[in-house]
């Protein structure tokens, strides 16, 4: 989403080549440095940074996507006819990521966590919102008593401490009590982004297990990439814990849905035939020819890795709870959901299909202006895939880019953003009127308190209300 882990490939260019790295790391920078202005209950440290924030940057300053017939300048209208907001339905969904970058790695206790859960809900209830995504799984940990992942830092101070209490009880029955919905939000994958020292992760972890196992099939099952540690997602055994962990919190806890973000295979690269989880494709190859039966190449194959674990999520959620909601928040770019060299997420077939996900909340960060990925044709792109009739599309906003400045809009190639303060606004308006989008998640919980972004929350709370 943004946030931490969102969301990061430009169509065009696979070569990875150092000036395109470098740019990227100064728009993070001014990422970094928009989304922890007065962000007061914070204790940010850049080595934890979420790439959602990143991708989002990435995507708007270096995505290449077909120019149609539409106009990337078409916004709408202030005196049109859907400026009423008069198609809004009585079940839309007004969410609010709330990333781990809105909770203290100091950790809390239990009175100070229930206090600050008062604080967040109660603004985002009095802002027009009625759900909310709450950051339970950040970096293969748990914000609540687990059996297959370590304490979070964000719960108690320390990795692997149990901090005596259990926030995910308190937020569930806090939100319930407002008559605020909760979805629990995971990165599946994620183990770490800053470091791929096996050393510094709780000694419980299956991560840790895994890693030091004297199998190397078990230790296959971690993987070092780019200055961070992964699950693999190619292998069963991960599989398995990640949709252990998801049926733990749908038994244990009285949540509405399970909520998974972009963070699927990391950017491979231009080497992406090669790396990664090269050794179990050659495995897979093998064993398929040794049968005589047909193999997929190798990025088909990293797709189908992923549908088997969404599939399995799906259908251990509604073996356990019907009525709990699984949806996925993908990037919002789809051709760059097809990349050749990240991501592997196949988001028409999930939609097509009532086997995948109960929605879909691609990460819309543009504003109608953005010469790359404007709004509207980005949104209607989203909104004419087929679709399978219970499955609903949300649409993500983009609260953090609300109110920057004109170098910072430059910054992330979108100068819409210093321009007005009604995007957000007219980006609902625009959705309901194409009678194929239930719902909008904000991101994220703290711009609703950001100064420069006053305006613009202000004015979608006009049409949330």
């Amino acid at each position: 989403m943004i946030t931490n882990n969102q969301k990061n490939n430009q169509k065009n260019n696979s070569s990875g080549k150092q000036p395109l790295f470098m740019a990227v790391a100064l728009l993070l920078c001014c990422s970094i440095i928009i989304s922890i202005v007065e962000k007061k209950h914070t204790e940010f440290n850049s080595s934890q940074y979420d790439n959602t924030y990143s991708n989002a940057v990435y995507a708007a300053s270096t995505t290449t996507i077909p120019d149609d017939s539409s106009s990337a300048g078409d916004e709408v209208s202030s005196g049109s006819a859907i400026s009423t907001g008069s198609s809004i339905t009585s079940d839309e969904v007004r969410g609010v990521w709330i990333s781990f970058l809105s909770y203290s790695s100091k950790g809390y206790t239990k009175q100070s966590f229930t206090n600050y859960v008062n604080t967040m809900f109660k603004k985002c209830k009095s802002k027009g919102y009625n759900t909310v995504f709450v950051h339970v799984r950040m970096f293969s940990d748990a914000m609540y008593p687990s059996k297959y992942f370590p304490w979070s830092v964000y719960s108690s101070g320390k990795a692997g401490k149990n901090p005596g209490f259990d926030p995910l009880k308190i937020m569930v029955d806090r939100a319930h009590s407002m008559n605020l919905s909760i979805h629990a939000w995971l990165n599946p994958y994620r183990i770490s982004s800053s470091t791929t020292n096996i050393n510094s992760l709780p000694k419980n972890s299956y991560a840790y297990k895994w890693a030091k196992s004297s199998s190397k099939a078990k230790r296959r099952n971690v993987l070092k990439f780019n200055g961070g540690l992964y699950y693999n997602p190619a292998k069963s055994d991960v599989r398995s814990l990640i949709t252990k962990g998801v049926k733990e919190i749908v038994t244990n806890y009285n949540v509405d849905g399970i909520h998974f973000d972009d963070y699927f295979y990391p950017n491979l690269g231009s080497k992406y035939r090669k790396n990664f989880d090269r050794t179990e494709y050659n495995s897979y190859v093998r064993n398929r020819k040794k049968n005589n039966r047909k193999y997929y190449g190798i990025v088909n194959w990293r797709r189908q890795n992923v549908d088997l674990l969404i599939s399995n999520v799906y259908k251990t959620v509604k073996s356990t709870k019907k009525n709990v909601q699984f949806g996925i928040s993908p990037a919002g770019n789809i051709d760059n959901l097809y990349l050749s060299w990240s991501y592997y997420c196949d988001v028409k077939k999930w939609m097509n299909s009532n086997k995948y996900i109960d929605y879909i909340c691609p990460q819309i960060y543009w504003t109608f202006t953005n010469k790359t990925c404007p709004f509207k044709k980005t949104c209607l792109k989203w909104a004419k895939l087929p679709r399978n009739k219970n499955v609903k599309l949300y649409i993500g906003l983009a609260g953090y880019r609300a109110g920057l400045s004109k170098s910072q809009a430059k910054a992330v190639s979108d100068i819409g953003w210093s321009k007005s303060n009604t995007i957000l606004k007219r980006e609902v308006l625009y959705g309901r009127s194409t009678k194929k989008v239930s719902g909008y998640v904000l991101f994220s919980y703290a711009d609703l308190s950001r100064k420069a972004a006053s305006k613009e929350i202000a004015n979608l709370k006009k049409i949330f209300k």
